[in-house]
């Protein structure tokens, strides 16, 4: 799971300056949250709460506040919920050196 597919960039995990600056700005939860959202594009949210070792209610409540920030949509199959990221959370990652051309 180092890295995934985020719309024409590859989430790199390993930065630790950029990691830092990311988690300044949204938060050290919600920034693993947006990073394991682009690491893993197939995870479920429940697959989150057991990568992060977090409750399913600090995953919704970070999912929430990350998708009304239009960094990531979430869409139900079935039982599962699934998080990608948009256009606006690929940048965010590229601006503080998450991402690479493919």
């Amino acid at each position: 799971m180092e890295q995934g597919v985020c719309g024409g960039y590859r989430a790199k995990r390993s930065d630790t300056a950029g990691r830092q600056a990311l988690a300044a700005l949204l938060g050290t939860t919600r920034a693993e949250v947006l990073l394991h959202v682009a690491a893993d594009p197939t995870a479920t949210a429940t697959d989150l709460v057991h990568r992060l070792g977090v409750s399913a209610a600090t995953v919704s409540h970070h999912a929430s506040v990350l998708r009304r920030s239009g960094l990531i949509t979430t869409h139900r199959t079935g039982g599962s919920v699934h998080h990608a990221l948009t256009p606006l959370g690929c940048g965010v990652l590229d601006a503080h050196g998450m991402g690479r051309p493919l």
